[in-house]
């Protein structure tokens, strides 16, 4: 709507003025005009008593959170068709995602920034990403993994109704992979509170058979004890999950001990640790060969790694870093060295015992080998069917992308009996 316009709106025989009615300004005395009355100084809210002492702070709501007020505002129980289907249905506790201080370290704020800053995109606008193939291997990977070593409750002869704590759970993207195993709890941690928020609205729009917790904090500072309700932690976990996230914690000795200090304490006997991480090996043997050597860095039109100064393999198993990017995915994000060696003897001292460990070329050979994980293969679109059909397993996706995939490996470790 336009603004008032004083000449358009007024009547036009109001804006009409004959000459004699206008007067003779030049016989008339100057007419002094008063200065406009200055405005009152803004003063703060300063009440000068009150019946007791503050102690809170009004914190602005999130996005999220005025959505899910603006839908609590339509009252479903007036529909008396409502009310019979909440009668049949059994009330599922949900803990909603806590807040908590911004991370006090660097490298935790870095990473939790880069992961908060990317929107979910939706599943239709995830076909069109140039690194959908990588996607959906990288996916097979972890449903493999989880295959084959989630474990279920203790006693139980199947895999069902196990308690699992996903570290580093993201967006949810792992929250249908999980139910094809019939958890009975899965509990999400995530450095990044808006990604925590994402995977507890993925768990709110789905139809799940179990139920889910979600909590913000980093894992490799923060103890699992300070975080979680000692509810959750009464009855031990059968499976923890640490996917794609232990390189950006190798900095120190300290995280990585809280981290592994986390899962041994989370883990009943017999339960596993399952994950995914950058291989040394592959990443020392590429920077060697690499024609950017000098430069300290390689990597092709998909993806790069760039070490700040390191050219060989260093003394120190911590704090060696490298900047990674990827296509549609991670912007320069600094990483670390997950130097194998150190990771495997330092989960022997929580308790933990290595028994699977493979690079995702291997995974994915042995995988091919399971009828159930053939079967996603090709369900997924993972590897050449044409060339399957020969008897070879070929990824189905361009080279530069597949070079991505061989820097990766994936592990199981089971927690041990303690010795007396």
């Amino acid at each position: 709507m336009a603004g008032y316009d004083p000449v358009r709106d007024t009547e036009f025989k109001d804006a009409l003025h004959t000459i004699e009615a206008i007067p003779d300004v030049s016989q008339t005395e100057p007419v002094q005009v008063s200065e406009a009355p200055t405005k009152p100084t803004p003063t703060a809210y300063a009440p000068a008593w009150r019946v007791s002492e503050p102690d809170t702070v009004q914190v602005p709501m999130l996005p999220e959170e005025f959505e899910e007020l603006k839908r609590s505002s339509l009252n479903s129980m007036r529909n008396d068709s409502t009310v019979a289907q909440l009668a049949d249905q059994e009330y599922v506790p949900q803990r909603r995602a806590t807040r908590h201080p911004a991370p006090s370290n660097e490298q935790s704020a870095v990473v939790a920034q880069h992961y908060n800053k990317r929107g979910e995109v939706g599943r239709e606008q995830r076909e069109f990403s140039p690194i959908l193939p990588l996607k959906r291997f990288n996916n097979w990977i972890k449903s493999a993994l989880i295959h084959r070593f989630s474990t279920g409750a203790s006693g139980e002869s199947n895999k069902q109704n196990g308690r699992i704590l996903d570290l580093g759970c993201g967006k949810g993207g792992d929250l249908n992979k999980w139910e094809h195993q019939h958890p009975s709890l899965l509990v999400m941690v995530d450095i990044a509170e808006v990604s925590v928020a994402q995977a507890q609205e993925r768990y709110k729009n789905g139809k799940f058979s179990f139920q889910a917790m979600f909590f913000d904090f980093d894992c490799f500072r923060v103890p699992l004890e300070s975080q979680l309700p000692s509810s959750i932690l009464e009855t031990l976990f059968d499976t923890v999950s640490l996917q794609f996230c232990l390189h950006y914690g190798w900095d120190t000795e300290k995280s990585v001990d809280t981290m592994l200090s986390n899962v041994a304490k989370a883990l009943r006997v017999g339960g596993t640790f399952i994950g995914t991480t950058v291989d040394d090996e592959m990443l020392y043997s590429r920077l060697e060969t690499s024609p950017m050597r000098q430069d300290s860095q390689f990597g092709n039109e998909s993806y790069g790694v760039r070490f700040t100064s390191l050219k060989s393999r260093p003394e120190q198993p911590f704090g060696n870093q490298y900047y990674f990017w990827l296509e549609d995915a991670i912007e320069d994000v600094p990483e670390y060295v997950v130097d194998w060696k150190t990771f495997e003897r330092k989960a022997n001292e929580h308790g933990l015992e290595l028994i699977y460990k493979a690079r995702f070329d291997q995974m994915l050979a042995d995988g091919y080998e399971l009828r159930p994980m053939r079967l996603l293969l090709e369900r997924m679109h993972v590897i050449d069917q044409d060339q399957a059909a020969n008897g070879v397993v070929t990824p189905s996706m361009p080279m530069p992308l597949w070079d991505v995939c061989t820097l990766y490996v994936g592990f199981a470790f089971r927690k041990m009996e303690s010795e007396a």
